[in-house]
């Protein structure tokens, strides 16, 4: 069972991530202070960085699981009005999100393990899909699942939950959509403010390195260049954690 929380990427993607990032570091630590030992200091700062990757990833799976999930709920709500129980709807849906996103989508996987969990030992579809909301952290899924024990309980309408959900993850979703929106033009405007200054110093560098040369060869001057690396590394993730919304 897959615990949505956490992440752990694998050998090939880690190295694809080494791979991009620490030439990257690299490039900076030559960029301010033409040393290949500061350069190797700053490409070993992957390792500690790797973090916000990993709950780069974290949160996109997350996304993902909910969008499929909203789609899942579509296709549960046209089964159980044609009359299915809810293991054939989950069946169902589980084909439509293969069909969708593919087998090795997180949706499909989850539908397909409920199936075959309630095939091989009748277990109880509800606490199946209260137990993918736990380990998801997505409180619809959670909501939806203790709505179906309900109504089989209660005998509720359990097509109009279905819809009723669907439509809920679907406002939701379209809020996230036009906020994420306006965040990539806040991302973006990150990116030009950071990406100016050192575009300026690699531009000195390159067509009057005298101007500036005592920023590379004296403590002063070097301690000047640390301190203002320190100064944008502190902004753009004060930026981030700002522009940082969670949905």
């Amino acid at each position: 069972m897959t615990d949505y929380s956490s992440y752990s990427p694998g050998k090939q993607e880690r190295l694809r991530y080494y791979l991009s990032v620490c030439p990257l570091l690299a490039l900076l630590g030559i960029l301010f202070y033409r040393s290949i030992v500061m350069a190797a200091v700053c490409a070993v700062l992957a390792k500690p960085l790797e973090r916000f990757y990993i709950a780069w990833q974290i949160r996109r799976r997350k996304n993902a699981l909910q969008e499929g999930f909203r789609d899942a709920l579509y296709a549960i709500s046209a089964s159980v009005a044609a009359g299915r129980s809810m293991p054939a709807a989950l069946a169902d849906a589980s084909s439509q999100s293969e069909s969708s996103y593919g087998t090795d989508a997180d949706i499909t996987r989850e539908l397909r393990s409920i199936v075959d969990v309630y095939r091989s030992v009748h277990g109880d579809a509800a606490e199946l899909l209260s137990d993918l909301g736990r380990r998801s952290g997505i409180p619809e899924i959670a909501q939806f699942a203790s709505s179906y024990s309900i109504c089989r309980l209660c005998g509720g309408d359990l097509e109009e939950v279905c819809m009723k959900s669907a439509g809920l993850l679907l406002d939701r979703l379209s809020f996230r959509k036009e906020t994420e929106s306006l965040m990539a033009q806040k991302r973006l405007d990150i990116a030009l403010l950071v990406s100016l200054p050192l575009l300026m110093l690699a531009f000195l560098n390159l067509v009057s390195f005298d101007y500036i040369s005592a920023l590379y060869r004296s403590m002063a001057g070097r301690l000047i260049m640390t301190l203002c690396l320190l100064t944008m590394g502190g902004a753009v993730w004060w930026s981030v954690r700002i522009i940082n919304i969670d949905l």
